[in-house]
């Protein structure tokens, strides 16, 4: 009885790590049935080279269903500069998978790009939409100012029908900041999913630090069970 709550316990302990241990996912996977899923990301400012909560950004994204026979996944958004120091976001990407064989946008951002390359070693990005139209998301004109928000929408097409897409790593691009950050005066917004609802339930995919976390605690469980075997094939002697 007493090995039985200690299995229940390591058990309980692995799904409280796995829960509260590692970061929430920063990864949204939608499919044709999650139509009206909304989903919030917030941009935590990195310039030069460091962390700051001085620029940063707000993203509103509602799915919108899937047309073209399916081929493309339409969405909106509502992108808002909250930093507390002036400043223009001038554009804003992520990763897709599959890989996306085209791409548009309208409203606020409404010129695409593909794989462009964000500074501050975030690197490169499948798809951006920028404020201008110079075909590069890491530089332009316009933007954002402190406290704006640009809203429009945005289409990713497909070669085949798709059982489901992923998107991640979330990015946006400050510049124009003013005083300086840590000594710059351009940098980054890293993204991170804050919440999301609606629409049906789409998946979040777990975080490398999950599974470890997950892989850790069944171990210990693993362990215990093997100790309980051990006991029961050699007791000790009364």
């Amino acid at each position: 009885m007493r090995m039985m709550r200690r299995v229940k316990l390591a058990i309980a302990a692995a799904m409280l790590a796995a829960a509260m241990g590692a970061p929430a996912s920063s990864a949204v996977i939608v499919n044709a049935s999650n139509v009206g899923y909304n989903f919030t990301i917030d941009y935590t400012g990195q310039v030069g080279g460091s962390t700051t909560n001085l620029v940063g950004g707000l993203g509103n994204f509602i799915f919108n269903g899937v047309t073209n026979s399916g081929l493309t996944y339409n969405f909106s958004y509502a992108i808002t500069n909250d930093s507390s120091v002036s400043s223009r976001l001038t554009s804003f990407g992520f990763d897709v998978s599959p890989d996306a064989t085209g791409a548009g946008s309208t409203g606020f951002f409404s010129s695409t790009n593909f794989n462009n390359n964000f500074p501050e070693g975030f690197g490169k990005v499948d798809v951006c939409f920028e404020a201008d139209s110079n075909g590069n998301c890491t530089g332009g004109s316009g933007g954002l100012i402190q406290n704006q928000t640009g809203n429009g929408t945005f289409a990713l097409t497909f070669s085949q029908v798709m059982n489901q897409v992923t998107l991640e790593d979330f990015v946006t691009r400050f510049q124009s900041i003013n005083p300086t950050v840590n000594g710059s005066s351009s940098g980054i917004g890293v993204g991170a999913l804050v919440s999301g609802g609606g629409g049906g339930t789409p998946i979040t995919a777990p975080e490398p630090g999950t599974w470890l976390m997950l892989l850790v605690g069944f171990g210990l469980v693993g362990g215990i069970m093997r100790r309980r075997d051990s006991v029961a094939l050699y007791p000790q002697a009364a």
